[in-house]
């Protein structure tokens, strides 16, 4: 960054596009990313596994759009008055003496070329705070409401907001955007994207977010880097997460460790609540072993866990599945987890049918998505360590205390 960019109180552009550019350099290295990392994964929402870091250049055409607003709406008259007046003598430099008798105010702040407004960009109109307005409305696709005097809003997308909480709502536009760009990446982020958005009303994501980086396997991603990318441990399929987290046979014990540690708080919450349950009990008459079981209103209920990929269609699969296999002998109502924390919507009904709060629910659902993800977060490593000279003598640092 030059001299002349300090002193002036401005950044260039460029300037913030190379910080950009370095911020996720470093958020790679703290999150074990790999170089090919999409980069909607480092802007998008908590809450379907991205970082929800605010991207620089779009933050400084926020910044830049709200204050715009907030001058031309100030409760001061005399600094109102002053930017209005300067705004319209912009717009009236850019038509030069072709302007309007009423200037399109709204549409000039909106970046609109309607109108001849597209003649703005060969005028000699200098460069302000309301020009600068104009190019960071047009680059986030803002529209700028002047329809009312007292009532400016700030209009992207379906959110619309008043100029004094404009930096909060446009950064939740673009949070959205990139939200839903990752969503619709087809690599590997964001199919776990799609699983993760599956359910998006609690702050669940937001709290698992860091347990979710496998830092401590000491790789970055799953396949491997040499022209062989089979798997390294069973050697039967690609090494790919979906096969490394629930299909490679030589995982299957911390798999079922995965799994039994989910029963055994679905066992606890149902204690708690007051009914008997059996664990694993074979149903009369067949080989079926339901995960728990227990009596309501007189009728067999079962409950059955099943941790998979996660990905919208393996868990309606998933689900589907356990449904077909237990129907003809009672209730049964499957618990679909992703192995990376996704949360079967489903789920839930096993709160409504039982009557559970609130409160003990959301505490339950927390724990069993991190004990996925814990789980696992042990099988990645585990198979990163295989064939090590002495993976016992490697450090694995435990998850943060906090997400447990």
């Amino acid at each position: 960054m030059s001299k002349n960019e300090l002193t002036s109180g401005r950044v260039l552009k460029d300037c913030l596009t190379q910080l950009d550019n370095e911020c996720r350099k470093f958020l790679g290295l703290i999150c074990n990313l790999p170089n090919h990392a999409t980069v909607p994964f480092f802007y998008a929402d908590r809450r379907v596994g991205g970082l929800g870091t605010c991207r620089l250049t779009d933050d400084a055409d926020i910044w830049t759009i709200a204050r715009a607003a907030q001058l031309l709406t100030c409760r001061d008259p005399t600094v109102r008055n002053i930017c209005r007046e300067q705004l319209h003598d912009t717009i009236r430099r850019g038509f030069r003496n072709e302007h309007p008798g009423v200037l399109p105010v709204g549409e000039y702040l909106s970046g609109s070329v309607d109108g001849g407004l597209y003649r703005l960009r060969y005028a000699e109109a200098g460069s302000n705070l309301w020009t600068l307005a104009r190019q960071a409305a047009k680059r986030l696709g803002v529209r700028i409401d002047v329809s009312g005097d007292e009532n400016l809003r700030i209009v992207a997308d379906d959110v619309s907001v008043s100029p004094v909480k404009a930096v909060r709502g446009l950064r939740k536009v673009a949070r959205q955007r990139y939200t839903r760009d990752l969503i619709s990446d087809k690599s590997h982020q964001g199919v776990v994207a799609t699983g993760l958005s599956l359910e998006d009303k609690s702050k669940d994501m937001a709290r698992l977010g860091p347990a979710r980086h496998p830092s401590s396997s000491g790789h970055s991603w799953f396949c491997s880097q040499e022209q062989d990318t089979s798997c390294r441990r069973c050697g039967k399929e690609n090494e790919t997460g979906f096969h490394v987290l629930n299909h490679c046979e030589e995982g299957l014990q911390l798999a079922t460790k995965r799994h039994n540690t989910i029963q055994d708080l679905l066992e606890s919450l149902l204690v708690k609540q007051g009914h008997d349950v059996t664990i694993n009990n074979a149903i009369p008459g067949q080989r079926l072993r339901p995960d728990v079981e227990f009596q309501l209103s007189g009728s067999r209920v079962m409950v059955d866990v099943v941790v998979c990929y996660d990905q919208p269609g393996s868990m309606e699969n998933a689900y589907q599945r356990k449904y077909d296999k237990y129907s003809s002998h009672g209730r049964i109502l499957p618990l679909v987890v992703g192995s990376l924390g996704s949360w079967y919507p489903r789920n839930d009904e096993i709160r409504s049918i039982l009557g559970i709060n609130g409160r003990s629910w959301g505490a339950f659902r927390f724990k069993a998505r991190l004990a996925a993800i814990q789980g696992s977060m042990d099988m990645v490593c585990a198979h990163f360590h295989h064939g090590a000279p002495n993976p016992e003598a490697e450090d694995n640092p435990p998850l943060p205390v906090e997400y447990f």
